[in-house]
Formats: structure tokens, sequence, C-alpha cells
């Protein structure tokens, strides 16, 4: 077995059993960890699945089974080690990285329609031509494969009627799993695969399933491809045609979840089975705060997944609005955040009695049976406030800081001084103390999904809350009554970026610009677990579909786009689709405002990157960014990676390849993106900035000869100059490029500087937004 093994593996894997022996009493000491050995092979060498399986063999000998095996996408394997186990194996020369195996958390209608409407803000030949109605359905076989919590096939959403026979380049496989009844899961000619994962830290018998306990994979994967649901609503809230955004595209669900989060070592399995699956868009909606790429499983996992051609989508995080909080910010994945659409939730309140009413306006999801003849006593928190309590946490409801005997039988008007996420916390402690409902005085509070919807909630404005408290002020006995919610669409100012939202600057480098694109997370319709009583607000039937917000909702709404672009055109690279998604985003709202933040301020690409995604440009971009193997290879160099180490993670790499001589991160501004980010900028200096496009024009639109000139839009200071300024394409795939120069009058900015690069032959437009910073890397 270990014949034509190196003497130095050898003698290593003779080590490793000796420490194994000697800590057995170090199991305080020990985890999970996964060994990452880079590259499978290919088929021209197997010396690495050898090194893999030599270890993998010793580790069973020695009763340290392998809970994974990574074998077709990447190599390596995880299983549970000792600290100097651990620190031994990372020394193996084919051992590209050892880390623990941490737990990632998930991050977590109408949204269709609302960009549908958003695609016509493009003033393009292209959009004219092919405005409907109604979104188009019409698209092919794509494969979305999701990495989550896993599916419950019986939803209406999933269902194969009419739909063609599985590709037959499809290799996966239906795990119907080991719990009683294993026969009750079943996959379809939509649901065409599943699997499930699991590890040495969850061993719970009810998870032996690729079925969805959490509701998470089945809501995102009905956003981006669940079929069309001609009557759906949440009680009766948000009615109507429900879709995804790809609904003939096929779905293979990948489980590498529990109630605890998602285990790396899983999503790391996941990833290798769907490469060898066959899809052609991952969709994950899941991320961890890691500033190792090659510790961090999702980077590892989508690097391979788009070496093979496969189209990886993942929400961006819910760290936001801090700066630097973006995750899955890898050049090769695409980074999604969220934004909001034009349904709002009425949940307005009366002050007063008949004779003197005073209409509030309030946003939330009550479902709870309302009175509308009933009033009931009004009070501010801060005059519930117990003795010895603080003032401020008082008036903010926290726990145990208001008396019962006030609260009891009133609505509670409630500060939001600690943030949205407090909101459940105030109205289950009013609940608790008996309290009838809460108004919130809130102004940047946008998801409503973690409210309970069984107990009077209403959030207003702080303007309209200095009205409600003079209201009790002045009046001898207050008294308010809560109004049925309503749900309105076309209403509300959108898009806007809500603060969950995760920010830019990438922590890693600020010379790539992430998040990549903005697409709708904020009180999202989709699917849901089939009776769950836990989802149930009290007094109700479990809800067929359910209403959630994060950046998990965001990922799936460009996975769903990114299949139907594959479906329209299936030799675009990865790179080819993202760029087509980013370059035809909008930047303005419905009324033809700059889209903004919670707080409304102006949103900059630190905040939804190239902007609002739409459903129509992407299919006519004229020009695209191909981000290509070699601008990956750099991007590591650049980060500080070496040649070596470069060589054991990918197979794919052209003869002769090595690290740039004195590169650093500054270069990584010079990777074919569609985006630019320039750091370390002091003004004093030219910095140039060289990108390539290519012609992918429609010959039915009779662009395939065309010429394309640039416009700038620069902030005041920042000298930006473009050259050449026009680009003449003679057929399609021809591939320019230009340069961009970038100076100032200034010797350093003194805040970070935004602006824009557009590309437009009259039919197309082709945006690159641009940041520009004097800040350098940490």
């Amino acid at each position: 077995m270990m014949r034509g093994l190196p003497v130095t593996f050898i003698l290593f894997v003779f080590l490793l059993l000796s420490v194994i022996q000697n800590s057995e009493s170090e199991t305080r000491k020990s985890g999970d960890y996964i060994i990452y050995m880079g590259a499978a092979s290919s088929d021209k060498s197997t010396g690495n699945d050898h090194h893999v399986e030599v270890l993998s063999t010793m580790l069973k000998r020695s009763g340290k089974t392998p809970m994974h095996r990574y074998k077709h996408g990447f190599s390596g394997f995880a299983t549970h080690l000792s600290e100097d186990e651990a620190r031994l194996m990372a020394e193996q020369p084919g051992v590209v990285s050892v880390f623990p195996d941490q737990m990632l958390p998930l991050h977590t209608t109408r949204s269709w329609d609302f960009l549908v409407q958003e695609s016509y803000q493009r003033e393009t030949y292209f959009t004219e031509m092919n405005s409907q109605p109604e979104l188009d359905v019409a698209v092919g076989d794509t494969i979305i494969g999701f990495i989550d919590s896993g599916i419950w096939p019986e939803s209406e959403s999933f269902n194969d009627m009419h739909m063609r026979p599985v590709p037959d380049r499809w290799k996966g496989i239906c795990m119907r799993g080991k719990k009683t009844e294993p026969d009750a899961f079943r996959c379809n000619r939509k649901l065409i695969g599943a699997r499930y994962y699991n590890s040495s830290f969850l061993l719970d018998p009810d998870y032996e399933t690729p079925r969805d306990f959490l509701g998470h994979g089945t809501h995102v994967a009905s956003i981006a491809a669940g079929r069309i649901i001609s009557d759906a609503s949440y009680y009766g809230l948000a009615g109507g045609i429900m879709r995804g955004g790809s609904p003939t595209s096929r779905i293979a669900m990948y489980r590498a979840c529990s109630l605890l989060g998602c285990r790396g070592s899983s999503i790391l399995a996941a990833f290798d089975d769907a490469i060898a699956d066959g899809v052609d868009i991952i969709s994950i909606s899941m991320g961890l705060f890691i500033d190792n790429l090659l510790e961090d499983p999702l980077s590892i996992g989508s690097f391979h997944a788009v070496e093979r051609g496969i189209t990886v989508v993942c929400s961006a995080g819910n760290l936001g609005p801090s700066s630097q909080s973006v995750v899955n910010a890898a050049p090769w994945m695409i980074t999604v955040g969220a934004s909001t659409i034009d349904r709002g939730f009425e949940s307005n309140i009366l002050l007063g009695g008949i004779e003197n009413i005073r209409l509030i306006k309030g946003a939330g999801i009550n479902i709870a049976n309302i009175d509308r003849t009933q009033s009931y006593p009004i009070i501010h928190a801060r005059s519930a406030k117990k003795i010895g309590a603080n003032e401020e946490a008082a008036r903010n409801c926290a726990g145990n800081t208001m008396n019962i005997t006030i609260v009891e039988g009133k609505i509670v008007v409630c500060d939001n001084d600690y943030g949205n996420q407090a909101i459940q916390w105030k109205s289950e402690e009013v609940k608790r103390l008996g309290g009838i409902g809460v108004v919130v005085v809130d102004d940047k509070t946008m998801d409503l999904s973690y409210i309970d919807p069984s107990f009077l909630v209403t959030i207003v404005k702080p303007v309209d809350g200095l009205k409600i408290i003079s209201y009790i002020k002045s009046t001898r006995e207050p008294i308010a009554m809560f109004m049925p919610t309503r749900s309105r669409t076309g209403h509300e100012l959108a898009p806007s970026i809500p603060s969950f939202s995760s920010r830019g600057p990438y922590f890693l480098t600020r010379s790539i610009l992430k998040p990549d694109i903005a697409a709708p997370g904020v009180n999202i319709l989709a699917s849901w677990l089939i009776g769950d009583l836990n989802a149930a607000p009290q007094g109700k039937e479990p809800p067929l579909v359910n209403i959630e917000s994060g950046t998990s909702m965001s990922c799936p709404h460009v996975s769903g786009i990114a299949a139907r672009l594959k479906s329209e055109n299936p030799s675009w690279s990865p790179a080819a689709i993202r760029s087509a998604i980013m370059t035809t985003a909008v930047q303005m709202t419905n009324t033809g405002s700059h889209i903004t933040t919670e707080t409304g301020d102006k949103a900059t690409p630190y905040d939804f990157g190239s902007g609002q995604v739409t459903i129509f440009g992407p299919s006519s971009p004229g020009l695209v960014y191909e981000t290509n193997q070699i601008d990956y290879l750099n991007f590591l160099c650049y980060v500080g990676f070496t040649s070596v180490q470069i060589r054991k993670i990918s197979n794919h790499i052209p003869q002769g390849f090595a690290c740039p001589e004195k590169s650093n991160n500054r270069d990584i501004s010079n990777i074919n993106y569609p985006s630019i980010s320039v750091s370390s900028f002091n003004g004093e200096e030219r910095r140039r900035v060289i990108r390539t496009v290519t012609n992918v024009a429609s010959r039915l639109i009779g662009d395939e000869d065309t010429v394309y000139n640039v416009s700038i839009d620069a902030p005041k200071g920042l000298r930006v100059r473009v050259i050449p300024t026009s680009l003449h394409f003679k057929k399609i795939g021809d591939a320019l490029s230009y340069q961009v120069i970038f100076s100032s009058s200034t010797s350093t900015l003194k805040e970070d500087a935004f602006g824009s690069i557009t590309w437009s032959n009259g039919i197309c437009r082709v945006r690159s937004p641009f940041v520009v910073t004097s800040k350098a890397d940490i």
C-alpha cells in the first residue's frame, strides 16, 4: 500500500501513530479537525489520493475513524484529533492546512415581481424589446445545489407536474434516510437529489435524513427555484402568486446543517458531492468570519467548484451595519447583500376615544384576533419603571425593569436604543407582564419576520413616537386601539439596504470590492415545513409558507437568476454570469432617487456592491469581465500564499506558473473583476488599473460589430482617466483591454471615494463601480 510513497511520508505516518498512542490521555484538548490536502488527483496523477488513503487507513487502525473523506473536487478528510496530532498532521508535506471543524451559522412572492419592475429601470433597447407583464418562466434544466438545512419534499413548491425527465448528466442520488419509514422521503423530477451529512458532534438519529426540520433550506430553495403557486399568503397577508426565480430548474439538496448550525466538515463533504453530482449552481446561505482562506470551508469548497465551471452564490452575512463585516468574499464567489422590496405591512394604531381619534401609522405583522371596538390604556414604559431599576433600561422595556401591576392590561410604548433584534425581547417581556401589546419607537427596523405575530407589536417612526408620548402626557386617561394588519405593494420606497446586511470593505483586503450585489432579503414570503407547530402563531394552524429575512433570502434570489443565465447561455463561465449580474444592476429606487441605507443616507458600494440585481438586464449584458483561473491564482499570491502552496491547492495551473515577483495585496486591484477597488492611495502617485472586457452581444439585436464609448462618474478631488475612450468590437468573442488611471490633487483622500465607469454602445450599458481609499490593509 505504501509502494511509491516518499520515505519522509512513511516516516511521518509512523511518527503520527506514535503520537496517537501517546495522546490518548489528552482528550480534553482534542476536537474535530479538517485536513485539507488541496486539489483532487487528476487522471495523470493519483499521488495525493495515495497520501489520503494511507493517512485515513492509519487513523482507522488507531481508532480515529474519519468522519468525511473528500475525493471528488478536492482531497482531504475530517476526523477527531488531539492538538498534538493536529500540529503534526499540518507538518505533512501533502497537507495544505489543518483547522478546527467549526460550526457556521445560517444567515437567516412579491420579491420577484418587484425585481421585474426594477429591471425596467435599464433604459436600453433590450429591456424595451423584452418588456413582459409577467416573469418569463420558460427556462431550462439547470441544476441548483443547495447546501443548507434540508428540504421538505412534499411542499407544493417542489411539485414535478409537467416537468421533463431528469437530465442524463445528473449523477447524484436521493438518500431516503435511516429513520423509521425511510420511504417517506422521496425525490422527483423537480427535487432530483438529496443527501445528508452528520458528524461526531451530532449523532441524533432524527437527523439521519435529508428532510428539513428548521425551515431554512425549504425557504431558500423555493425562493430560487420553487414552482408557481397561484394563491399563496401568510394568514391572508401578502397574498398572490408565489414562485421562484427559475421555476423549471432542478433542485439538489445537501443537508449539512442541524439545529446547532452547519458543521464545516459537512459543508466540505457537500461541496465535494455536489461537484461530482453535476450541479450547475451552488447556493449557500451561511458563513463565518474567518481570516484565513485555507481555514474557511466555503472558500475552499467554492474555489474547487468554480474551477469546474460551477457558479457559487453566497450570502454576505447579517453582521451589518458595521464596516468590514462582509463574509464569503473570496473573488471566485458571488457575494450577495440584502435589500428591501416595495411591499409593506401596515399595522396602524388609533389614539383616543370615538370623539377624538388620531391615526398613527405603524408597521408590523399582527395576526392576533383584534377587536376593532376595544381600546386599552396606553403608557410609556418609563412610567412603569421598578423602584431601583435603570431608567434607560426601563424605557427600552428591558427584562425585570418594569412593574407588573402597572404594565398589566395596557399597551406599552418602548424606546429602541439597542437595535432591532431587541424588539422581540421587548414584546416577550411586556407579554410576560400581562401587557396587551407593544408600540416600539424606531426608524431603522425593516425586518418584521422575527417578531411573534400572535402578540400585538407595532413599530412607529420617532416623529410619531413623540406624538404618542405627547398624547399620553396631555391626556388624563390615554387609550389606544390596534388596527388589523394589511399588506400593501407599490407604496414603499424601495429598495433600501437594511441594517443587518453585512458591509464592506472585505476585512482580508481592501483591494477587492465586496459585496458584489444586493437582492431582496427583507420579509420574504416562501415555502415552509408542512405541519410545523413551532412556526404557528398562537391559536393558528401551521402555515404552508413563512416570512423570513436575512441575506440567506437574498442569496437564492441571485442563485435563481444565475440559473436562468446558465440555461440561456450554457457556455458562460461563472465569471461571465457574475459579471452580467453585476454590470446590469441598478442604483435607483422605484421613485428615481438613489438607494439609501436604513438611516436614509445614500448607499455606497460598501453597502450594495454594484447595486440592486435586475432580472432582464443580465440576459443582455453586452460585455463581460472574464475573471480567469490565473486571476484567482494571482489573488492567492497577492494575499501571501506561495507558489508551492498554490500548486497543492489547484491542479488547473498553467505550465510555468509562478507568483509574480515583489507582488503585494495592492496588486489585487488588477485581477479582471467587474468592480474596481484601489487601496493605499496616497494621492501623490498615479495608480493604474487594467481591465479586459469580452463582447457577448446577441446577433439577434445586431450589435455583433459595435463600438462602446466610456463615461466616468468621479467624485470631487479624484481624477479618473480611461484609455482608450472607445472600444471597437468586430465580432462576438472579441476581448479588448482598457486602463483606468487614478490621481488626485490632494496628498491624501480624507474619505473613501466612490464612483463608476460605464461603457455604452447605445443599446447596452456596462457599469463598473469603483472605490479608492487611502487606507491600507492591516
